[in-house]
């Protein structure tokens, strides 16, 4: 009986987890499978963030979402590129404090007055180009992210 208690609290225990971490990445957009990547997500009904987290935790990428138009950098450097079938353009961007990290920010429109601005802060350039590699792979898909963006 005891086995059984036991049991049945774990599996309880497992699906109130999968609840939480299905309703905590709600909004987010759709990871393609096989990255070992998760989403931990943060943010607003209005401005959703959303960031890609390997299995230790270190962050891949980012994505934020919302109903306005995000800044691009102004004289940064582009490069096309294609995120979800969108065209896009790769921003270089610089941290301050992190001279040699490389960055790159993209800004897409989804519409229905609706925008996505992922950025990257890589440690090497192989881990940058794999982010992107990621990125283009994302997909925005509507019914996934329904809560995000809610329009004003």
């Amino acid at each position: 009986m005891k086995d059984c208690l036991a049991s049945a609290a774990g599996l309880l225990l497992s699906l109130a987890a999968a609840g939480a971490s299905a309703q905590s990445t709600a909004g987010c957009p759709q990871l393609p499978a096989g990255t070992g990547l998760h989403w931990e997500r943060s943010g607003t009904a209005a401005l959703v963030i959303c960031k890609a987290l390997d299995a230790a935790g270190q962050q891949a990428f980012g994505v934020m979402l919302a109903a306005k138009e995000p800044d691009k950098p102004a004289g940064a450097r582009e490069e096309k590129t294609e995120i979800d079938g969108r065209k896009a353009r790769w921003y270089h961007t610089r941290i301050a404090n992190r001279p040699d990290a490389r960055s790159r920010m993209a800004v897409i429109e989804l519409g229905d007055e609706r925008w996505a601005q992922v950025w990257i802060d890589a440690p090497s350039e192989a881990a940058l180009q794999a982010a992107m590699a990621t990125v283009g792979t994302l997909r925005f898909d509507p019914a996934s992210m329904a809560d995000a963006n809610t329009r004003r």
